[in-house]
């Protein structure tokens, strides 16, 4: 059940997509990306915030909300992946592409701050905008054609890198 007017337009696209293959014979896949991030990524979402205020040593390190929700960080690569590798097979349907793994904007703010190689307090600024508490995949159907290959521990490292 969508929880937002973004998320009705999503599933109204998935159903439209579901006619034009039953109806209409056409090739149709849909995704359903969860939290895609890399390196090169824009500065206004969380991972690249992060990893900009990691490689600045911001202390305290700031954290919207009380840092309790969750994500399901899956890297720019394994997008890209997934996409093409369920073209290639012709994967119909909605595919969600995540990893599956829960991990909270403490837990992500701790990470980065590790793969830095410092520590500081974390500042909660409990009045700015937190979205959807808890938004992970379930990446069974993935997983039939697709595994992903860059963990979250690795995707940190690279960005902090410079690397995408």
């Amino acid at each position: 059940v969508p929880d937002s007017s973004y998320g009705w337009v999503k599933l109204t696209g998935e159903r439209l997509a579901a006619w034009a293959t039953a109806e209409a014979d056409l090739a149709v896949h849909v995704f359903r990306p969860f939290s895609g991030y890399g390196g090169d990524q824009d500065p206004a979402y969380p991972f690249p915030a992060y990893i900009a205020r990691a490689a600045r040593r911001e202390a305290p390190f700031d954290v919207w909300g009380t840092g309790d929700q969750a994500r399901d960080f899956i890297h720019v690569d394994d997008i890209v992946g997934a996409v093409l590798a369920a073209v290639e097979h012709d994967v119909r349907g909605p595919v969600n592409l995540g990893t599956g793994r829960a991990t909270t904007f403490n837990q992500l703010a701790g990470m980065v701050m590790d793969a830095a190689g410092y520590t500081t307090a974390i500042r909660h600024l409990e009045a700015e905008p937190v979205g959807a508490f808890y938004r992970v995949a379930d990446p069974a159907r993935l997983l039939d054609f697709y595994v992903p290959k860059v963990s979250l521990e690795e995707g940190i490292a690279r960005a902090l890198a410079g690397k995408p």
